[in-house]
Parts: structure tokens; sequence; C-alpha cells
């Protein structure tokens, strides 16, 4: 629903990423007038926790409340490529494997929310995973698929009403009364009547040296991708599944949409462990791509030849993904004064991205959180603010 505000509500938002382009549209659609200022030349930058060609759209949590929120944010992306005229989440189904307790948690949350899942042999698994050889039960999730990542930016972008302006890095920012100010790196004062700090890794230091930030915060992190074709013979990757295998390392894969970057390809990655960045230690927006770790490439390699036959093991294409994390995985969705802050998205946030931009929104329009997102305050764990779920 679009909610009329006042003309002279302005809002500036920090950061051009996901998050941030999700907050931007769902607050011009309430008529704010918004501005996004992005410290890279383009969106999706080599450095950006947004950019590539393809990301997990799942809905299996082991946490109800994730469940929930996919199903949200599923809705709002049918609503986006409707908008935006090009398809956007397209669905392949999930085969997920691994750690039989978070398997357990996972089947019950699906459950609860009344999505589909089923379950099946190893065996059953390959024949309709084309030959993915997971060891014990699979839960199938046929809800589960991918998103088109650079098509998202790119429609959130256009079908947004708001203003962007890249190029433009952010030094600073202030709360006062009635209002916040972004100074730029070349001076230059901004004011509005909220600001959004969706600023990826960089978020929190923009708040300034408070108590909260200290507990929530966590050094962002580089995990590494690689991308593989489909061995001789094999079926083309676009036919395959999702997939995740829980446990230590988190291995997880999808197919990339033909016509992108990597079309064509499977791509491969693990959500831990990643080499810790230690924040101000590197330029977000430095154009150079990051350095391949050699072992992490092998720990991926290996998981394709032991868990996918059907592809090569050795990579045509890598690249290094910034994860901007919280220390509790979960993400800050959050307000602080007339600041509005998003981040902690912990590589595990692009799935929800219009739902999170609609929760921004409403904490800029001064809306409450809905019961079960205090658990999103950055003030969680702390003596009178919301805490963390264990």
């Amino acid at each position: 629903m679009i909610v009329a505000v006042p003309h002279h509500r302005r809002s500036i938002v920090v950061g051009g990423g996901l998050l941030g382009l999700c907050a931007a549209r769902a607050l011009a659609r309430r008529g704010w007038r918004v501005l996004v200022l992005e410290a890279a030349a383009t969106v999706g930058h080599e450095r950006s926790g947004s950019k590539g060609d393809a990301r997990i759209f799942r809905l299996g949590y082991p946490d109800p409340l994730y469940v929930e929120l996919a199903l949200g944010a599923r809705d709002l992306w049918l609503a986006l490529e409707a908008a935006a005229g090009r398809p956007l989440l397209l669905p392949t189904g999930q085969m997920t494997f691994g750690d039989e307790d978070a398997l357990g948690a996972i089947a019950a949350a699906l459950a609860a929310s009344g999505a589909p899942a089923e379950w099946l042999s190893p065996a059953d698994a390959s024949a309709r995973g084309g030959g993915i050889a997971a060891e014990g039960p699979v839960l199938f999730e046929p809800a589960s698929g991918i998103l088109a990542a650079d098509a998202c930016l790119r429609a959130l972008c256009e079908t947004g009403g708001f203003e962007l302006r890249t190029g433009v890095a952010v030094r600073a920012l202030r709360d006062r009364p009635g209002g916040a100010t972004v100074t730029t790196a070349d001076g230059q004062d901004l004011d509005a009547d909220v600001v959004v700090d969706c600023a990826g890794a960089r978020t929190l230091a923009l708040l300034g040296d408070d108590a909260a930030t200290h507990r929530v915060a966590a050094a962002p992190s580089l995990p590494q991708v690689a991308y593989f074709r489909p061995a001789a013979g094999a079926g083309p990757a676009g036919a395959l599944p999702v997939f995740i295998e829980w446990g230590d390392d988190m291995i997880y894969g999808l197919p990339v949409p033909e016509g992108a970057t990597h079309g064509g390809t499977y791509k491969v990655s693990h959500h831990t462990p990643g080499a810790p960045l230690v924040p101000g230690a590197f330029d977000p927006v430095d154009p150079a791509p990051f350095a391949d770790d050699p072992a992490l490439l092998a720990l991926l390699g290996g998981a394709v030849g032991r868990l996918l036959p059907c592809l090569h093991p050795e990579p045509v294409g890598t690249e290094r993904c910034v994860y901007d994390n919280a220390a509790d995985g979960d993400f800050v969705l959050d307000r602080v004064g007339n600041v509005v802050v998003g981040c902690g998205t912990s590589g595990h946030a692009f799935k929800f991205g219009p739902l999170l931009g609609e929760i921004l929104a409403d904490r800029a329009d001064g809306t409450d959180p809905a019961p079960g997102l205090e658990r999103f305050s950055l003030r969680r764990g702390m003596a009178g603010g919301a805490q963390a779920a264990g």
C-alpha cells in the first residue's frame, strides 16, 4: 500500500546495495523524497556485498521467524517482477542435507508455516537432482530457487522512484533535533528528516562510538566463490537444483541463469569459514578484485568432486564476496534518533531484500516493529533492549 506523507519529508539513504535500494524504493512508494548516495561508481560494484549473477532464494531455515520472513519476501519479489517486466525469481527446488538435527529443525519450521517439503533417500535425490551425491536423508524444498541478483538491483533502480547519485562517499552522519545530517567526503553537508544508514561493513562505524555497536558488530569476512561447468556428457547446469550441505563449512551451490556473466555455470561457495577483514583496513569501493584463497578453492573443488560428479571439478571463474556480519548472525534493522540502521546481513539477506526494505521504511515512518522483529534491534542483549535469540 502506498501511504501519502507530507511533501517535505526527505530521506537520504547511504549505500546503494540491496538493503539501501530496497529501503529507498519502499520509502519512495510511501511518498517520501529519497536520495540514495553510493560511494562507488556503479551499483553492484566489485566489492559490494550485493554483487553477482545469482543468489539463493529459500524458505528452509531452522528458525520459524526466518521462514515467515522469506514467505513475505517472496510476494514482494513477485510484485517487483511484475513492475519491472522481467523474471527475477526462478524456481529450481533445493536439496538440503548434512547435519540431521538441522534438517529436522528446518522441516519442522517449514511445516509450521505450511511451506511444502519432502524427504528423499540419497538415491531418489540423485535421480531427481542431476546426480547429486548426498549421504543420508535429503530434504527437498520445491518452493526454493534463485534470484537473478544483478537483474534484481537493476529492477529496484528502474522502478524505485528515488534519485541515485554514485561516486558520492559519506564521511559521517550526525543526528540532530528534527532530522539528521550526512557529511560527504568532499565536505558537503546534506540534511534530511531521516537518514537510512545501509553502508555495508561501514554502517555501524558511521554511527560513531556507541556501546550497542560494539556488542552487535563483527568483522566483515571474505568467502570464496567458484563457478563450474558441466562435465563432458552431463546435462546443463541450469537443470540442477540449489543445494545446501549443513555442517562446519556450510557448502552450497546454485545454477546461474543463462545470459548472466557466468550464465550456464554452477556457483559453489561456503557460508563458513571466511577470512575476516578488519574494518577500515580495506577500501570497500576499490575496483580491484580480492585475491583468491587457494585453500578455499581446494575446499570448493573437493566439494564438487564429492557431491556433484556432473560438474567438472576445475572452476572456470572465481570471485570473493564480502559479508557484512553481525555477531549473532541476525540482521540489524533499527532506528537511533533520526537515523535508521540496516546492516549485519551476514551473507544470507538477499532473499529477504524487499521485505527488509519495508521494515526499514517502517522505522523511518516511526512504526513500532511487528512482534518478533525486536530481535533485530541494535541494542539486543543490552539492559532495556531486545534479547538476541540463542
